[in-house]
């Protein structure tokens, strides 16, 4: 967890996935007991921040070599800046 908030994810090369769940995402229903609201609230903010993710948390995001150290330092901080609040 990152600070009161449960949050699991899942990496695969450069494809990634967050799930707001204490344990393992390993299928679909490991996925559905994940906490929407919390993936909803976080990608509203990513979003406000500049930062586009997918719109669902059954949807996979892509680290590509588009993006640069700054994209990432900003997709971190916009990050932090969110679970820091749910302290």
């Amino acid at each position: 967890s990152v600070g009161s908030q449960p949050v699991t994810i899942n990496q695969v090369g450069s494809m990634v996935s967050i799930f707001f769940t204490g344990g393992p995402v390993t299928d679909f229903a490991s996925a559905a007991a994940s906490d929407t609201g919390a993936f909803e609230d976080f990608f509203w903010h990513m979003l406000s921040r500049g930062v586009y993710l997918a719109p669902s948390q059954y949807e996979a995001g892509f680290i590509s070599t588009a993006h640069s150290e700054d994209d990432l330092r900003r997709t971190c901080e916009a990050a932090r800046e969110w679970f820091e609040g749910k302290d």
